[in-house]
């Protein structure tokens, strides 16, 4: 099979992409269109056309192509957008084994009212190869763009102008239950993480967190995890137990609870207890009935609002994902 050439354009930002991706399609084994595309999930003629046009192409095509070839999307997107903005300042190239954007990008829409945070988190969201599906600056508009562009995860800031952050998030995750919001705030309190996780939001982030720490967030909520500050349990007084007629649990039931709060999987939490993982899930089954909370999600709410659990750093929890 003949290995494709790659295409003649001038030495610059676009060169240093193409350059990149021919090196990675001779360290995939340089295969063939058809293998490319059934990996992409694109048409043979796009991948030809990534490969071989001069011109730039579009994001989503360039994303499918380095994924069907195993390469670092992070990196791929830093190069193409130095190659969309060939006049700027050159654009530092991310080493090829930067951890800063591992793992697929993820589709974003950006909820803030302040225009200069709003700006630098859409600069982030570019710096880690993420793809900023839109902004908004209050939270009707946030609702109407949700719906209208379907991100994965929105970036909501908790206090807007009008409809607050977790009242819009109620209004979006009622009308399409696949998008998850990450809402931020100032002052990431114990009460606003409840208030947060009842609105149906997968977490709450602090806006004095690190660049990369907003990445891993997004990334940990995008997988279907819960994201909470450490420390951002609701207090002892506040925290009442729950009275929708539940059953109390057992102490075995507590501690597997405790321990899905506390982000182990049910493999982890199978280890920990030294029973099966088909144990495991029928106290699982056994929570969920007396609670009511049938996601991995409200199981966290239940263990924050008992008082059962305090974050540990990082704060991510995983969802239903893990069973």
């Amino acid at each position: 099979m003949a290995v494709i050439g790659r295409p003649d354009v001038p030495e610059g930002p676009h060169r240093r992409l193409v350059d990149a991706l021919h090196e990675v399609y001779l360290r995939a084994g340089a295969p063939g269109v058809r293998t490319i595309a059934q990996r992409g999930g694109v048409s043979r003629d796009t991948a030809h056309r990534v490969l071989t046009n001069p011109a730039l192409p579009t994001w989503p095509a360039l994303e499918a192509v380095v994924a069907a070839l195993g390469g670092d999307i992070g990196r791929f997107r830093a190069l193409w957008v130095a190659a969309r903005q060939p006049d700027a300042a050159p654009v530092a190239e991310p080493p090829a084994e930067s951890g800063a954007a591992a793992g697929p990008s993820v589709r974003v829409l950006v909820v803030e009212d302040h225009p200069l945070y709003r700006h630098a988190l859409v600069q982030a969201m570019d710096a880690f190869g993420h793809v900023v599906v839109g902004t908004a600056a209050n939270g009707e508009d946030a609702v109407s763009l949700a719906l209208e562009t379907r991100p994965e995860v929105i970036l909501m800031d908790h206090f807007l102008p009008g409809l607050l952050g977790i009242d819009a998030t109620a209004r979006i995750r009622s009308a399409d239950p696949a998008i998850r919001v990450l809402i931020i705030s100032a002052g990431a309190t114990g009460e606003l993480t409840l208030a947060a996780l009842r609105s149906g939001a997968h977490g709450v982030l602090s806006k004095d967190v690190e660049a990369d720490g907003i990445d891993r967030a997004i990334r940990a909520v995008a997988r279907g995890e819960v994201h909470v500050p450490a420390g951002s349990a609701a207090p002892p007084e506040v925290a009442e137990p729950r009275e929708a007629g539940e059953q109390e649990l057992k102490p075995r039931e507590r501690r597997v609870l405790q321990l899905v709060a506390e982000g182990y999987t049910d493999v982890q939490i199978a280890e920990r207890l030294a029973v099966s993982v088909r144990t495991v899930r029928s106290y699982l089954d056994r929570v969920r009935d007396k609670t009511g909370e049938r996601r991995r999600a409200g199981l966290v709410r239940v263990a924050l609002e008992s008082g059962l659990v305090r974050p540990r750093p990082g704060g991510a929890t995983p969802d239903a994902s893990s069973g």
